[in-house]
């Protein structure tokens, strides 16, 4: 009988270790996702930028042309 109990009381140890892995791997993947969301904002925020760039440059040579300042 005492046995059983001494492997019982170890499969209740390993369970509640388990629990414990589980309820950190959701909170792992919980701030991996938070992360990858963050990132994508942040990469989107830049083409944003480089496109408003780009619209700025294109504008300033137009301004350039029309005023004789640049050949073209």
């Amino acid at each position: 009988m005492a046995g059983s109990d001494l492997i019982l009381g170890h499969l209740r140890a390993i369970r509640s270790d388990i629990g414990s892995v589980k309820s950190d791997l959701r909170d792992i993947k919980a701030r991996m996702a938070s992360i990858e969301s963050y990132q994508v904002a942040g990469h989107g925020d830049a083409v944003r930028q480089s496109s408003r760039l780009d619209e700025i440059e294109a504008r300033i040579e137009q301004v350039e042309r029309r005023l004789e300042l640049r050949d073209g």
